[in-house]
């Protein structure tokens, strides 16, 4: 018989967050590769995804995808996690951009905490950044990979309308 102890905890710090954006990096940059974005835009994304999981104010985050009609039809969700794990996290990789149609875009949203108590700064520098309203794709969800460093997980997901 095995006896596992779990210690988790919700803090997480700046090096965590660079560790699971670096998988999270190369997932956006794909986008841009497959001119789905613009370089420009991911480069905003990356920055912005890391200052609001620096400021520990992130439910999740998903990548949209929008048809050439403007219809969102499928998403790539990264929740976030901070209790501790048993595993390890995977490498990125693994979305298949090319089944993307073309003519297709995509567009960022976030899911904030409000009950966090740094949410009104957070949410003034996301005003000053040109940041809006927006919400989560709801479909049916299956998990593809996750992000981890230290107490900090990024669990992406498919999002399917």
């Amino acid at each position: 018989m095995s006896t596992y102890t779990f210690s988790g905890t919700e803090t997480y710090s700046e090096s965590d967050v660079k560790a699971v954006m670096q998988n999270t990096y190369e997932d956006i940059i794909g986008f841009a590769n497959r001119q789905i974005i613009t370089y420009a835009r991911a480069e905003r994304w990356i920055e912005d995804l890391t200052y609001v999981l620096n400021q520990k104010v992130v439910k999740f985050f998903e990548i949209q995808i929008n048809n050439a009609s403007g219809q969102k039809f499928m998403s790539y969700r990264y929740t976030v996690d901070t209790y501790g794990y048993l595993s390890t996290g995977a490498a990125s990789g693994g979305i298949n951009y090319f089944t993307i149609p073309s003519g297709c875009s995509a567009t960022l949203f976030v899911d904030l905490d409000f009950s966090k108590s740094n949410i009104a700064a957070v949410n003034e520098e996301l005003n000053r950044r040109g940041w809006g309203t927006g919400a989560a794709l709801q479909g049916t969800e299956s998990q593809e990979r996750n992000y981890v460093s230290n107490n900090l997980r990024l669990q992406r997901s498919v999002v399917t309308k």
